[in-house]
């Protein structure tokens, strides 16, 4: 797909006489909208029969005059009959925006579930040695602006006491953390062991994909052992 694609499709509307301006401005997001939205355009809108504006997720970063093209922060306007011959300056013009990232802003893992670690674990974990049952969270950022991003642990039990912690996520970059390994104010395990939890991570600034993961050991001497990964659920 490319911008000389959509731009020749707009005049085979207007040729087999679609001229209403709200009926090509659907056809068009139904056509191109996936595609689209790897450009990092959210939304086409039609505004006058030679006017094409462009819903941008990033922010304009640097104003590079174009002809044919006017740059605004979050949108720009295409005159048609000036850009036909040179769609590439189309190409040009969104690279004068940040990539606000893929996925969403905001994500749950519903199952979440830490179990207690058996007196040998316990063992051999302070040794240093061992990989027992724990739970991990995978955030990608693949925008081009680092993010601080939010979790929230929501216990199942009311008598417990809801808890979260921030982290940051780098611009093109991924983190990962063990969720057994996250510490409180005073030092002590932030997520209890053997309570159903789920977790929400919120990202303050650009989109992100999260993951979560479980391994379960049981049996003597966490003879036995079960891996899961789950993409975690979003709105979007």
């Amino acid at each position: 797909m490319t911008y000389e694609i959509l731009l020749a499709t707009i005049r085979e509307y207007k040729q087999a006489g679609i001229t209403d301006l709200d009926t090509i401005t659907t056809l068009l997001n139904d056509t191109f909208g996936d595609w689209l939205k790897s450009q990092n355009v959210n939304h086409l809108e039609m505004l006058d029969e030679n006017k094409l504006c462009l819903n941008i997720t990033g922010l304009l970063k640097e104003r590079t005059p174009s002809k044919g093209i006017q740059l605004y922060s979050r949108f720009l306007v295409i005159s048609l009959d000036d850009i036909t011959e040179n769609t590439e300056a189309i190409e040009d013009a969104l690279k004068s925006y940040t990539s606000d990232g893929d996925g969403a802003y905001v994500w749950i893992v519903p199952d979440g579930y830490m179990a207690a670690l058996t007196p040998t674990e316990q063992e051999w974990e302070q040794h240093g040695g061992g990989y027992f049952s724990h739970e991990s969270i995978c955030v990608s950022n693949t925008s081009d602006i680092d993010t601080r991003c939010l979790l929230e642990v929501l216990y199942e039990g009311t008598e417990m006491d809801n808890v979260s912690c921030e982290f940051d996520v780098p611009a093109q970059r991924s983190v990962h953390y063990r969720l057994d390994k996250l510490k409180d104010a005073n030092g002590a395990p932030l997520i209890a062991k053997d309570a159903p939890v789920s977790y929400k991570i919120t990202s303050r600034d650009a989109r992100i994909v999260v993951q979560g993961s479980r391994i379960l050991t049981s049996g003597e001497n966490s003879m036995f052992a079960s891996f899961g990964t789950v993409l975690a659920w979003c709105s979007q």
